[in-house]
């Protein structure tokens, strides 16, 4: 079994990688690292180069939880292909951060989350969004970014 993260590189998107860092640890699973792109390439700002997927592998590799990354360039929609993949590996829990979009792009564009939440195969924890000022590149060499605005419980 297996935790599913939808990883997109922005801080809320590495959030999301510690959060199901919790859960893989506590339940002993492996997570798969998902990264889903459109054919257009690395001009979207979900695109997670090679760099940044080798820190997210790295951070987990230190923290004792085996991964798998599979960086997916498709036109489906991204709700498609990690609700695909969530039932390929049997996902006990699929992981994604919030990103906040305006009404307008919800109905235009649709929400992610909403259609993995609706749609999934099994729980699904969502992160808030912790991006300071909206989608930025992770610099490469973060080994652990803080999580403004959050406290521990």
């Amino acid at each position: 079994m297996t935790v599913v993260v939808g990883y997109v590189p922005t801080e809320t998107g590495f959030f999301a990688v510690r959060e199901a860092t919790r859960e893989a640890r506590s339940r002993n699973l492996e997570i798969v690292i998902v990264n889903v792109v459109s054919t257009a390439g690395f001009t979207s700002p979900t695109a997670a180069g090679e760099r940044s997927l080798e820190a997210v592998t790295a951070y987990l590799t230190k923290h004792g939880v085996p991964s798998t990354v599979r960086h997916v360039t498709d036109d489906a929609p991204p709700a498609d292909i990690l609700l695909s993949i969530a039932k390929e590996v049997n996902a006990e829990l699929i992981v994604l951060g919030a990103h906040p979009r305006s009404w307008l792009a919800r109905r235009l564009l649709g929400s992610t989350t909403q259609s993995v939440v609706m749609a999934g195969p099994c729980p699904v924890l969502i992160v808030p969004d912790v991006d300071p000022s909206g989608r930025q590149e992770l610099p490469e060499d973060v080994e652990d970014p803080p999580r403004p605005g959050m406290s521990q419980t």
